[in-house]
This record gives structure tokens, C-alpha cells and sequence, in this order.
């Protein structure tokens, strides 16, 4: 098992160098206690590296990134009809965890917010530039949440830009029940 803070704190110490380059600051609000889940640690801190990148590329400096990580018992509040992950996967008595990537970046039309997370897709903001396209990215992430027995989505960040959110079981699933131990 491993403490989700600190695999979300170390992703945020491994970022903040990249992040200092645009004067972004990463603002990072974890619970006191330890987050205690079964996942395959390197693949966590990789995927909130990933978001942490998007989130870095397409936010204008200065401003700040907000990352937050928090804990519920089933399904956080608020959440029925706004994710997309199978009925069923995170029972009702379940302790399943939330991370939170916002940024203040240009946002993403509702019309893409599906379809980001597939190989090779890329935001529509006009011409295309150098560096912006996700590319395999959000494809590779989705891939560990969900191996995890997790979902990831986006939304729009109430304060402009977009808020990236993962919904991970404590004790991750794969499609075979438990998670196995071969890498994913």
C-alpha cells in the first residue's frame, strides 16, 4: 500500500521546476492523515505528472495550478451524472479517493471533453502550434486510471480554464478483480 499524498506530493515536487518557468505556482491541498491505497505507485505519481504537464503548457504565467486530494466513503457528493465510470465500480460502502488538477489555461469546448483522452487527439484553439497537441498523453493516463478500477474526466474549472478529475478505489480493481502485480 502506499500513501496517495505523497505520491501527489513528490508528481508536485517533480513539476514545480517546469512550472516556475511560466511563474506558475502549484498549490497543494491534501488531507492530514495518510490516504492509504493499493496501486502501483511509479504509474500515480506518472499520471499527476501527466496532468500537472498539460496544466503547466497550456496555463498563462503567472497564476497558480491548484491540486487537491481528498477521500470519501462511496462516492463523493455530487458527483452522480458527471463521470464516466461504469455503474458499479466503486460500491457504496467503498473508501475511494479524488484528485484534482485545475488549471487557468483557455479551457476545452464541452464538445472535446470526451474525445481528449483519446490517441492523438488534439484541442482545437486555432492554429496549430508547436508543443500544444496532448498527444499520447491523456490516452496512457486514462489507460492507468482505469487499470486501477478508476475514471478520469474533465470539467470546466469554475474559476476559467478546465479541472482534471481522478476517482481511484482504495483497494484498486482490475478488470480481473484485484489488481494484479505484472506491470502495467
Amino acid at each position: 500500500a502506499h500513501d496517495l499524498g505523497e505520491l501527489v506530493r513528490v508528481a508536485v515536487a517533480e513539476s514545480k521546476l517546469q512550472a516556475a518557468a511560466k511563474k506558475l505556482d502549484i498549490a497543494l491541498e491534501l488531507p492530514e492523515s495518510p490516504l492509504s491505497i493499493e496501486c502501483d505507485g511509479d504509474r500515480i505519481i506518472q499520471v499527476v505528472e501527466n496532468l500537472l504537464g498539460n496544466a503547466i503548457k497550456f496555463s498563462p504565467g503567472p497564476g497558480t495550478i491548484d491540486v487537491a486530494t481528498a477521500a470519501s466513503v462511496g462516492l463523493p457528493e455530487g458527483l452522480a451524472g458527471r463521470w464516466p465510470l461504469r455503474p458499479g465500480k466503486i460500491a457504496p460502502g467503498e473508501t475511494c479517493f479524488m484528485i484534482t488538477v485545475a488549471d487557468h489555461g483557455p479551457g476545452i469546448p464541452d464538445v472535446q471533453k470526451g474525445m481528449i483522452f483519446e490517441k492523438f487527439r488534439q484541442t482545437g484553439h486555432g492554429k496549430k502550434m508547436a508543443g500544444q497537441g496532448v498527444g499520447l498523453g491523456l490516452a496512457i493516463t486514462r489507460t492507468i486510471v482505469e487499470a486501477h478500477g478508476g475514471a478520469i474526466w474533465v470539467e470546466d474549472n469554475p474559476g476559467g480554464g478546465s479541472q482534471f478529475i481522478i476517482l481511484l478505489p482504495a483497494r484498486a480493481k482490475g478488470e480481473d478483480g484485484l489488481l494484479s502485480s505484472k506491470p502495467i
